[in-house]
């Protein structure tokens, strides 16, 4: 388990804001059908190594994650306080971070006119890579795995989308109604996005990460939006991990 501080640069005007999260399994993958109303207005590269495949099921070293703005300079620093603890604390955001099935993270908005926190809820499965949370508000975003390809290179994306429970699209191939989304956010990871030094085989490696400011529609905080892109990214270390630790199990009951 990890602890998480982000701290937010004089480039922007809020101060803090902290991250973690936990782990799921696999699930498919969504291809872009709603890119056409995607338009990025903002890009900032989050600059984490993650984990190779081969080594021990250990919590990942880096201590620290640079989240840059499109001109180089800083926009918030990731800050691990210990490798081994499990709560993040912040002047923004608040996660309280549990390894393990069907033990969600917990986000807490610390800079809000309640006396107590608001809570972001963060839900999932542990049959499925997608994750979506919850705005106080009720207003609700899912983080789902998402590929396309250029020029027959495959880049593997991170899509954050918002959810409208209340609006069904009927689906003139299968017939049958799915929920309205539309694109907010996402992690380009391709050979010229990711973190360097990374490959498409690492686990929770960073890239470009891509916001519609229209899209927003200023109900959901850019601070949010990083802090649940690094939540992903650490779901990521965490299911090669539970696989490392399997392979350490197996082979250990097979001698």
């Amino acid at each position: 388990m990890t602890t998480t501080t982000i701290t937010q640069l004089d480039d922007f005007k809020e101060p803090l804001a902290s991250i973690s999260s936990r782990t799921t399994s696999t699930s498919t993958l969504y291809t872009l059908a709603d890119s056409t109303f995607f338009n990025p207005t903002r890009t900032l590269a989050v600059n984490s190594r993650g984990i190779g495949a081969f080594r021990l099921p250990i919590p990942s070293r880096e201590t620290e994650i640079a989240i840059q703005n499109a001109d180089g300079s800083d926009a918030y620093i990731s800050t691990r306080d210990k490798l081994w603890s499990g709560n993040c604390q912040g002047n923004l955001i608040r996660t309280d971070y549990f390894f393990g099935p069907n033990r969600e993270p917990i986000l807490r908005l610390l800079q809000t006119s309640s006396i107590l926190p608001d809570e972001v809820k963060v839900t999932g499965q542990w049959t499925s890579r997608t994750t979506r949370f919850a705005m106080p508000d009720g207003q609700e975003y899912e983080w789902v795995y998402g590929k396309e390809k250029t020029d027959g290179r495959r880049t593997n994306l991170l899509i954050l989308r918002s959810v409208n429970p209340n609006v069904n699209v009927k689906d003139k191939v299968q017939g049958e109604g799915k929920l309205k989304h539309r694109q907010v956010a996402q992690l380009v990871r391709g050979a010229e996005t990711r973190t360097s030094g990374t490959s498409r085989c690492t686990a929770g490696n960073g890239g470009e990460l891509q916001m519609d400011e229209g899209a927003m529609e200023g109900q959901l905080d850019v601070a949010v939006v990083v802090a649940t892109c690094l939540m992903m990214l650490k779901k990521e270390v965490d299911r090669r991990r539970l696989i490392q630790l399997c392979v350490i199990g197996g082979a250990g009951g097979g001698s």
